[in-house]
């Protein structure tokens, strides 16, 4: 198979083609490496390659594996995966002992039929809406090389936008698979709080922000692996149950005539731009006329939830440095660490039980008062981001020069929409349905109640269906010959 035929089928027609016979999992391993050599010297996508391991488990594939030979990227976040290293994309880790077993998420992975085939760059810790770490390097944005990817699941989204893979690995604390999704042109779902198992150490990261999903080309691609990864693990506090093959089979229900909310001004009061925000206002004319209700609405004042958020995810870096300190048998050197790492674990050593405690119930009161404010909607309508990426090195949360209030103000000047659902565990997605006058992709965000996530993939295939992007990406990629 050659490289420029594999990178225009999504994950389910590369396993379709498999099954079939027409080619092998091997073939398509080989097409993916061809493609992602080609094109990541231009974007730094990748920072870890496993090509012999994957040229491996591509030759012992199982055909009735439901991805069997689909080309995958983990990212370099949260997940450890056998005989492999975790480092977060910092630099003190860079001797970390590679991982004995696979988490729960990286068995998941391998019983799909995935073929793994390296790790994708990340902000160190994952803390940025950019992706740009000092030591592994700045990943660029395939649309516009001189622009960000977002973050901090910016690899993952450069990765699948320019054709390397069909589907990549993202982590989701306040919006890092949405925001790259938004400002790569992809699909980019964070599922409900508790759908996807998060790691092998805790039953929760991040205060229970985070959530573990993909980024993909396709609706059905995000259905696929949610199917394939939600359920039950032993470590989770509350799970939520797993429906087999709910999610694929929402992709082709029919939904009723709905109540969406849409929503212009962020929660603190930021607004978008007005590109995007006439993106939002042709797609709520679009919806409406295809028979559905939307009004507009507001944000609870409580969903300014922005140091107290900001309290929960530093503080999870700054106890994820401490067990690395245990583990590694030393803290890092001065030069080992960004600042804006220092600043979270700074401040989780001047925090206390009580701080946090404080923290998680300024937390609760915004899912408690979100749900009461969106109860007589079915879905959420909002920006993804309030302005396009910002230019590489704009953002700095790496040098010297840091300065945790401007920094606070850029990083969620641009992308100050994504954070509360993260909070009240809903779902909320970003589907590519609009561009720029200059050409750069407008995600647009869809939340629903919490749970409701197979509600929110049906919504997301008819709009795919509606207003499909497929054409744009396909031109994107061709601007990268393998």
């Amino acid at each position: 198979m050659r490289s420029d035929e594999y990178m225009d089928f999504d994950g389910i027609g590369l396993a379709e083609l498999v099954r079939s016979g027409e080619i092998t999992a091997a073939g398509v391993a080989e097409a993916a490496i061809a493609r992602i050599e080609s094109v990541d010297k231009s974007l730094n996508a990748l920072v870890q390659r496993y090509y012999p391991t994957a040229r491996e488990a591509a030759r012992r594939a199982d055909p009735a594996a439901p991805l069997c030979g689909v080309p995958f990227l983990a990212k370099d976040m949260n997940i450890e995966i056998a005989g492999t290293q975790l480092t977060y994309s910092c630099r003190w880790l860079e001797q970390v002992p590679p991982a004995a077993a696979d988490s729960p998420l990286a068995a998941r992975w391998r019983s799909a039929g995935l073929t793994i085939l390296g790790r994708t760059n990340t902000p160190e810790f994952a803390g940025e809406f950019v992706t740009e770490p000092t030591w592994r390097g700045a990943t660029r944005n395939p649309w516009n090389v001189a622009l960000s990817p977002g973050g901090s699941s910016g690899g993952a989204g450069a990765a699948v936008a320019s054709g390397m893979v069909p589907i990549a690995h993202g982590t989701d604390s306040g919006g890092s698979i949405r925001v790259p999704a938004a400002v790569c042109g992809l699909v980019g779902l964070k599922p409900s709080r508790g759908w996807v198992p998060v790691g092998p150490n805790l039953d929760e990261l991040a205060g229970g922000l985070d959530c573990e999903h993909v980024l993909t080309r396709t609706v059905r691609d995000t259905a696929m692996m949610l199917d394939l990864t939600a359920g039950p693990d032993s470590l989770a506090r509350a799970p939520l149950p797993r429906l087999d093959g709910e999610f694929r089979r929402a992709l082709d229900a029919t939904l009723p005539p709905l109540k969406i909310g849409v929503l212009l001004t962020a929660p603190g009061g930021a607004a978008p731009n007005a590109e995007i925000g006439a993106a939002v206002e042709e797609m709520a004319d679009f919806l409406a006329r295809a028979g559905h209700s939307l009004r507009r609405t507001s944000f609870p004042d409580s969903a300014e939830i922005g140091q107290a958020a900001g309290l929960i995810w530093l503080t999870a870096i700054a106890e994820e440095i401490e067990f690395y300190t245990q583990r590694l048998g030393r803290a890092p050197a001065p030069d080992e660490l960004e600042a804006l790492s220092r600043a979270g674990l700074a401040l989780g050593k001047r925090s206390s039980a009580v701080d946090y405690v404080r923290a998680r119930r300024a937390l609760s009161r915004a899912t408690r008062e979100m749900a009461a404010a969106f109860a007589d909607f079915d879905f959420l309508m909002l920006p993804t981001t309030a302005d396009f990426p910002p230019r590489i090195g704009e953002i700095d949360g790496r040098t010297p020069a840091f300065d945790l209030d401007r920094w606070n103000a850029q990083s969620y000047g641009f992308a100050p929409y994504t954070e509360i659902f993260n909070v009240t565990g809903q779902p909320a997605i970003s589907l590519p349905l609009a561009e720029s006058r200059d050409g750069l992709p407008i995600g647009l965000q869809f939340a629903a109640p919490l749970g409701q996530d197979a509600r929110l993939i049906s919504l997301s295939a008819w709009l795919e269906r509606e207003r499909p992007w497929h054409a744009r990406l396909a031109a994107l990629r061709r601007r990268y010959p393998s």
